[in-house]
């Protein structure tokens, strides 16, 4: 009889914990809930990332490709350091204030920089966030698109190693810069100095 006593009492001991376990998940679903209605003010998708539209230049970016490589580099104080030599690089390009990318629904771009105007096709995969850019001469640019769920009027284009140097010597060749020689060499020092560097710069939706 004792035993039964035992018994029973475990399972209404276990009963309890169940149900209390599920009120519990039930308000942290009404607490997440109410999180998400608030950043998309209640409306659904408002939060959604797009490309499409058209963004302005904001600042150089970079990106290390893990945490333990960001590390091994020095952290924030590296990130720190290869922007501000981006700065530099980016300003000599003509990515300033007026520089603009536009990403038409018909997958289609423009782009603006220096106040010369370029243009092309483009293909986004939003899974993996890989861009392609396709100009009409048929040069093809790679980049990673860099985004923040709750910040989606932002999103940084970076580009691996030998991409980079791809683009700054098309870059500086499209716009006759005369200090694309020293561009490329600032780049290609920060490229050899950190390992598993993408540099880039950040854009927002205007």
């Amino acid at each position: 009889m004792n035993r039964n006593v035992i018994v029973k009492g475990a399972l209404l001991v276990a009963l309890c914990f169940a149900f209390c376990g599920m009120a519990q998940a039930q308000d942290w679903k009404s607490i997440l809930s109410g999180v998400a209605n608030a950043i998309t003010d209640g409306k659904a998708g408002a939060a959604a990332f797009s490309i499409e539209g058209s963004w302005r230049y904001a600042s150089p970016d970079c990106k290390f490709t893990s945490d333990n490589l960001l590390a091994k580099a020095g952290g924030e104080v590296a990130s720190k350091k290869v922007e501000e030599k981006m700065t530099d690089i980016l300003d000599k390009l003509g990515f300033t204030e007026g520089c603009t990318y536009t990403f038409n629904e018909d997958g289609t771009y423009t782009s603006t920089v220096k106040g010369r105007t370029t243009s092309g096709t483009y293909t986004y995969d939003s899974e993996t966030n890989e861009l392609q850019l396709k100009t009409k001469l048929g040069l093809k640019f790679n980049a990673t698109v860099s985004h923040n769920v709750l910040e989606p009027k932002k999103m940084s284009l970076l580009f691996k190693a030998d991409k980079v140097m791809s683009l700054i010597q098309t870059i500086g060749g499209a716009l006759g810069s005369n200090s694309s020689n020293s561009v490329l060499s600032t780049a290609n020092s920060l490229l050899n100095e950190y390992d598993g560097l993408q540099l880039g710069f950040a854009l927002e939706k205007q």
